[in-house]
């Protein structure tokens, strides 16, 4: 029993030591996934594997522009839906660079590229929800591939 309560020690200790690195990785590069735009103080970063789902809500005021940033570990394939409730805003395929549209039913159009961010001016004040898959590369697949991702709100002064 000693033994155990020793290893769920030595196992909260590294993943605490593990995201202390991710958070500090993240920080050390929002300045330019930003640019030029100014962190505001929202800064998610957390450790993902593929196949997971992360969500995130962020508050936004109306008449401020904003960049909205996923970032880390580019070998992650990253599908990111961002959502004011029912609302679809912006949903991002993962890769490339070509310039071509998704038409939803009620004829929005949205981006279907490697966008990993999002530039707004809200002309209300937002509630948006932010998804991000992390999309398996093999999903037959034992080995899972594990990093950093960082989820970063910028405001522009």
């Amino acid at each position: 029993m000693k033994k155990l309560a020793i290893l769920i020690q030595a196992l909260l200790l590294w993943c605490s030591y593990a995201s202390a690195q991710c958070g500090e990785y993240i920080e050390s590069i929002a300045e330019s996934e930003l640019e030029p735009y100014v962190l505001d103080g929202n800064i998610q970063s957390p450790i993902v594997s593929e196949g997971e789902v992360v969500t995130y809500n962020f508050a936004f005021k109306a008449g401020k522009h904003y960049k909205l940033n996923v970032c880390g570990m580019d070998m992650f394939f990253k599908e990111i839906t961002i959502t004011e409730g029912k609302t679809e805003l912006f949903k991002n395929f993962g890769r490339g660079t070509d310039d071509k549209f998704v038409t939803l039913d009620d004829g929005t159009m949205l981006p279907l590229n490697g966008l990993n961010f999002f530039e707004f001016t809200p002309d209300h004040n937002m509630n948006l929800k932010v998804k991000i898959k992390i999309v398996p590369f093999d999903a037959g697949s034992s080995f899972k591939l594990e990093g950093c991702l960082g989820v970063l709100v910028g405001v522009k002064k």
